[in-house]
C-alpha cells in the first residue's frame, strides 16, 4: 500500500475515533444532561384543540394532570383524571408514538408542562398541551363536566 492510501486510512480512522470519543463524553457523562436550547411545548389553543377532538376523538387521549378534588369539581368533556404524580406507572400504559396524541391539561398549564416533559423525556413524541388550562378552556366557552354530587 502506498503512503497516501495509509494517510487516507489513517486519517479515517482517526476521524472516527474522535467521534467514538466525543459521544462518550456526551453519553457518559454529566453533559448529557445539559441544555444548550431551551426544550419548547407543543401548545393547542383549547378552541383548535375541540375542534379537532370533535372531528375525530379516536385520534386523541385528554389527560387532565390536576388532583382528583380538582378534576370531580370541574373537567374538560371528554376528559380523563390522570393526576400529575400517577404518571409514573401509567406512562407504561400510555400509546407511545402511535397515532393517537395525548394532551395534557391542568388548572393554567404549569402542571400539564411538567407532564409534557416528563413523557418527553421518556420518548413520548406524541404529545399536546392545552395552552392556558382549564382556565382558558372556561374562557372560550367550552364544554365541562362535573363528577361531584351536591
Amino acid at each position: 500500500m502506498n503512503i497516501n492510501k495509509l494517510s487516507i486510512i489513517n486519517g479515517i480512522l482517526l476521524f472516527i475515533l474522535a467521534g467514538v470519543i466525543t459521544a462518550s463524553a456526551i453519553y457518559l457523562t454529566p453533559l448529557k444532561h445539559l441544555n444548550v436550547l431551551e426544550p419548547t411545548i407543543d401548545d393547542i389553543k383549547p378552541a383548535e384543540f375541540y375542534e379537532r377532538y370533535k372531528a375525530n376523538p379516536d385520534q386523541y387521549v385528554l389527560l387532565d394532570v390536576r388532583g382528583t378534588g380538582s378534576y370531580n369539581r370541574l373537567h374538560a368533556a371528554g376528559s380523563e383524571s390522570q393526576p400529575l404524580h400517577t404518571l409514573y406507572t401509567e406512562r407504561l400504559f400510555l400509546p407511545k408514538n402511535t397515532d393517537k396524541t395525548i394532551v395534557f391539561i391542568c388548572s393554567g398549564g404549569v402542571a400539564s408542562g411538567v407532564a409534557y416533559h416528563y413523557l418527553e423525556h421518556h420518548g413520548f413524541l406524541n404529545v399536546q398541551r392545552i395552552e392556558g388550562g382549564i382556565e382558558a378552556w372556561e374562557l372560550a366557552g367550552l364544554p365541562t363536566e362535573s363528577t361531584t354530587t351536591n
